[in-house]
């Protein structure tokens, strides 16, 4: 006997109303009210703009940051860096003697140099408005200068673009062997952020790590150490001692160089705040003189701690050599009364985990 069929559930029908013209919502409207964005309170072109860049910084500038060769149009280099070097020579009083050292014979612009050039100051100012247009037009000594510089630096929108165009490149080792063993000169500044928070202005320091990685490079490539001296950079702001302990604690804590300066006046500063307070004292001297290059040797991949301090003797000699020659026209009467004080800091200790 065939199961009998349930008679099937009726079907009601469900009245639907009309969709009227003015209840439907475009598209475009609710993109340009940003929907859940909009109620974060975010603006949805904003955050794609961030997202670009952090794709931009990762993908491109990283690279170029660490890339053995230039980046970017050479017009556009010289086009951007002429703005703060024009700045600086109406600001500043500026010199350097690089040419004539040149037209003298005692600079050979067809050798490959690592300028080494001390000291930092509180803001590299002679690097950041003048090296970087001389280098992006290749006029110190007739080639860019692929100057290395933090790593940090690379990470603020629009200074990493300026400095990649002007030949600046990440501190790395690494990096630094790449650029000489493809022939360029190269600039490195051994005292680094330690230098850079213990600046004085009433006295000058040329600091150096107790490893000696420049030299060490230098004679592993067979590249001649060139001292540069940048007089007056300590002198373009006040100084002090309680600012400097701000400045030790936050670089001691959070490995931060210095935020916090005397600007114009004396009244404290940020450069997270740039303002015109934060500009030196217009009008003052500020000179990089160039010294008498140090041979190395031919390349040594290996060179001995003995071969390493006797270089850098020799470099400490050339150095003082190049300072007593021009403190007393570069500086204040009492710093170069104080003459230099070559600084060697201890290798730090790693503390063992157990």
């Amino acid at each position: 006997m065939a199961p009998s069929k349930k008679p099937m559930d009726k079907i009601i029908p469900v009245p639907v109303k009309p969709i009227a013209e003015e209840d439907v919502v475009p598209v475009k409207s609710i993109a340009k009210k940003g929907g859940v964005l909009a109620a974060l309170g975010a603006s949805p072109s904003l955050l794609g703009y961030l997202s670009a860049y952090v794709l931009w910084q990762r993908m491109v500038l990283k690279k170029a940051s660490r890339a053995a060769e230039g980046w970017g149009p050479k017009s556009l280099a010289v086009a951007v860096s002429s703005i703060p070097y024009a700045f600086g020579n109406w600001w500043l009083k500026w010199s350097m003697n690089a040419d004539e050292l040149v037209k003298e014979g005692k600079l050979d612009p067809n050798r490959q140099y690592m300028l080494v050039w001390h000291p930092h100051g509180v803001f590299c100012m002679n690097s950041l408005l003048f090296f970087s247009h001389k280098s992006a037009r290749q006029q110190v000594l007739g080639k860019p200068l692929f100057c290395g510089v933090a790593d940090v630096l690379f990470q603020i929108p629009g200074l990493s673009e300026f400095l990649l165009l002007c030949n600046a490149k990440n501190i790395a080792t690494s990096t630094t062997e790449k650029l000489l063993a493809k022939g360029h000169n190269v600039g490195v500044n051994p005292g680094g952020i330690h230098e850079q928070v213990e600046t004085d202005h009433r006295k000058e320091v040329a600091s150096f790590p107790g490893n000696f990685g420049f030299v060490r490079l230098a004679i592993k490539h067979g590249v001649p150490l060139l001292p540069c001296y940048h007089f007056g950079e300590n002198q373009l702001f006040h100084t002090s001692e309680a600012m400097r302990n701000v400045n030790r604690f936050m670089y001691r804590k959070f490995g931060l160089a210095p935020l916090f300066l005397h600007g114009r006046f004396g009244i404290p500063q940020t450069p997270l705040l740039p303002s015109p307070l934060t500009l030196p004292k217009p009008g003052q001297n500020l000179d990089a003189k160039m010294g008498e290059p140090v041979e190395v040797g031919p390349p040594d991949d290996n060179p001995s701690d003995e071969k390493v301090q006797e270089v850098f003797q020799r470099y400490v000699a050339s150095l003082q050599k190049l300072f007593d020659e021009y403190k007393d026209q570069c500086l204040p009467a009492e710093v170069a009364a104080r003459g230099l004080k070559i600084d060697v800091r201890p290798i730090p200790v790693r503390r063992s985990k157990l």
